[in-house]
Formats: structure tokens, C-alpha cells, sequence
């Protein structure tokens, strides 16, 4: 009994340790070696608690995700029970939830979540669709229910400006703000929802 804290505390560093590696280096180059020597933990305290890399990732992706996807849920409950919405409430709704949610390490949530989204390898993004795929069928039925008479190419595309819309600031708006020498520090993240949600809106509907 004496042993379950310390291997709870081990789990738990290693879970951080995969974060901040995964973050640095990608999923492809994120290898079990470097997660555990980052925790501070041995290789055994991946088979004692995960299959593999796979399997840890699971966990961690979702331990990001699921936070995300409760409050778009959430938002999209409170359109549904208020039964007459547009295009752009459901965008503002999806993009707030994800921008501008607070609480103990949201920071690092968005940020894995975001890198996550776009990161190019094929097991990561399986993993990550099968995370995001209940809530983004939602978001598509619910712009489908506010966009009608948009042919099926027009809302493909539509949904390709949502998306790309919502994701971008997340994973690379700091490296932007860089570029451009555009000052972050106070950045009013719901002003921005509002921006972006009227910006996406205007494209979608022409």
C-alpha cells in the first residue's frame, strides 16, 4: 500500500513529462526514452501504467481534450435549449469555448490541444480524430441546421474557414504575433472570439 502514492506521483510526472515533450517535439519525435528521462522516471513506469507510446498518448491527448469539448458542449446545449440560433452563434460558441475557457492550466491545455490538431503524424492524428470527432459533428450539424441552402461544396468549404478560422490562433498566433512584431501581452481573447467569430461569418454566408 505503501508504494501507491509514489507510483500515482510517478504516473502523474510522466504524463507532464509526455506534455512538455510532446509540446517541444512533436508526436513522431517524442519518444519514450526522452519522456522518461524528462520525468525523471524509468522506462518501467511506462509498462506499469501504459501498452505504449499509443496508448500513453490516448491519455494524454485526451486529458486536454476533454476539457475543451466539455465546454463547446456545454455552449452548444445553451444554443439548442434556446432553440432559434444563427451561423454565428454557433461559431462565436464553438470558437469561445475553446479560446477563452479559464481555470488551473488552460494555457498548456489549448496549447496541446491545438499542436495536437495539426500535428502531421498518422497515429496522432487518429488518435486526435476520434477525440474530436463527437463535437465536430456536432458543430457541423448544428452550422448545417443555420446554412440550408449552401450546396455541399459551398459548406465543405465553409467548414474548412470555420475550422482553419478557429484553429490557427491557437497553435501558431504566438509565432505570428512574432513575425509581425505584434505585442500579445494582454490580448483580450473574447474580444477576439467576437472578431474572428463575425469574420468567419461574413465568408461563410457571402
Amino acid at each position: 500500500m505503501a508504494d501507491a502514492p509514489l507510483e500515482s506521483t510517478s504516473r502523474e510526472r510522466f504524463l507532464v513529462a509526455a506534455d512538455e515533450q510532446f509540446i517541444e517535439s512533436g508526436y513522431d519525435r517524442c519518444t519514450i526514452r526522452a519522456i522518461a528521462a524528462r520525468a525523471g522516471t524509468s522506462l518501467a513506469s511506462l509498462s506499469r501504467n501504459w501498452s505504449g507510446k499509443r496508448e500513453l498518448f490516448v491519455e494524454v491527448f485526451k486529458r486536454h481534450f476533454d476539457p475543451i469539448h466539455a465546454a463547446q458542449n456545454a455552449s452548444f446545449d445553451v444554443l439548442e435549449a434556446q432553440g432559434n440560433f444563427s451561423a454565428r452563434a454557433v461559431i462565436a460558441a464553438f470558437f469561445g469555448s475553446g479560446m477563452t475557457c479559464e481555470g488551473t492550466g488552460m494555457q498548456k491545455i489549448r496549447r496541446v490541444y491545438s499542436l495536437a490538431l495539426l500535428d502531421p503524424s498518422e497515429e496522432a492524428r487518429a488518435i486526435t480524430r476520434q477525440l474530436a470527432e463527437p463535437v465536430r459533428q456536432r458543430l457541423i450539424v448544428l452550422l448545417r441546421r443555420c446554412l440550408p441552402d449552401l450546396d455541399e461544396r459551398r459548406f465543405f468549404l465553409a467548414m474548412n474557414v470555420v475550422l482553419g478560422v478557429y484553429i490557427y490562433p491557437l497553435a501558431r498566433g504566438e509565432r505570428l504575433a512574432s513575425v509581425m512584431g505584434y505585442d500579445l501581452a494582454g490580448f483580450d481573447w473574447e474580444a477576439a472570439v467576437d472578431i474572428l467569430a463575425d469574420m468567419a461569418c461574413r465568408g461563410i454566408e457571402g
